[in-house]
């Protein structure tokens, strides 16, 4: 026995010197990923110490994000080949990570900014402002009822996932000039503010100009009030509507669990007569 524990390391002692667990190891038999070299009439695992790089390769493509199942193909066919083609993988896979965290630190910390500066800052009453143009990245809706939006946001977001695209933390939502001038206020997309243009059609430009605008305090249903005191203002003020409305979120449903305590921002495009 004496020499056994000399030429092979027990289970107890492979878990020692490798970081892991004595559970791991039994799975990792169990699945035939790394089996024991042999185990012992009183059943006792006994690994050879050529087995302790096995583990080590287990250990380092599971840190890279390899699956087991990825991990027993390597190991059972192995070369130098597969090795850079494996690598080169994983290096892929790991540069989009890093990609996608890069991201949500910059959305993360752009939503911290935007809600101190909201909290700060609201219009209670509209005023009419010039503003610079700006981009969206923007998915469409077609009945723009509030079940549509909801199913299309979920979409919106994880076609800026899949695509990388950085945009800023507040929801945007457009409703048309037609529709803001029939009073029916039906959304026509949900977007997000990005810094730079980007090909493709879900680009959109809000158009540098003049704006009434007007923060507003309540639930996503009660926007449309908003939207009735900016058009009376705008009738008020002699000027006319001449392009979309955009309404962007202040405080929503992330910081506040009453909806009545949302703030949304409404911006309508206008000119003089």
């Amino acid at each position: 026995m004496s020499d056994i524990n000399g030429r092979y390391l027990t289970i107890s002692k492979l878990a020692s010197i490798s970081g892991v667990t004595k559970h791991t190891l039994l799975h990792y038999d169990e699945i035939g990923l790394l089996k024991p070299e042999f185990i012992h009439v009183n059943g006792y695992r006994y690994y050879s110490h050529r087995q302790s790089y096995i583990l080590d390769i287990i250990n380092v493509l599971k840190k890279a994000g390899s699956s087991l199942h990825e991990i027993k193909g390597f190991i059972q066919n192995r070369n130098t080949s597969s090795l850079i083609e494996l690598f080169n993988q994983k290096h892929r896979e790991l540069e989009a990570e890093l990609l996608r965290i890069k991201r949500m630190q910059d959305i993360l910390q752009n939503a911290i900014q935007m809600t101190k500066t909201s909290m700060e800052t609201l219009r209670d009453n509209p005023s009419i402002e010039e503003c610079e143009m700006e981009y969206l990245i923007a998915t469409p809706l077609e009945k723009g009822d509030e079940e549509e939006f909801a199913v299309k946001l979920s979409e919106h977001r994880n076609y800026c996932e899949k695509h990388f695209i950085n945009h800023e933390f507040p929801i945007w939502a457009l409703i048309s000039k037609e529709s803001y001038e029939s009073s029916t206020f039906s959304w026509s997309h949900v977007a997000n503010r990005i810094k730079a243009p980007i090909l493709g059609d879900r680009m959109l430009i809000k158009p540098k100009g003049f704006y009434a605008v007007m923060d507003h305090k309540g639930s996503y249903e009660s926007i449309s009030e908003a939207c009735s005191i900016i058009k009376k203002y705008i009738e008020r003020k002699g000027m006319k509507v001449c392009g979309n409305v955009y309404v962007m979120d202040l405080i929503n449903y992330f910081s506040e669990m009453d909806s009545d305590s949302y703030v949304v921002r409404v911006s309508v495009e206008v000119t003089d007569y």
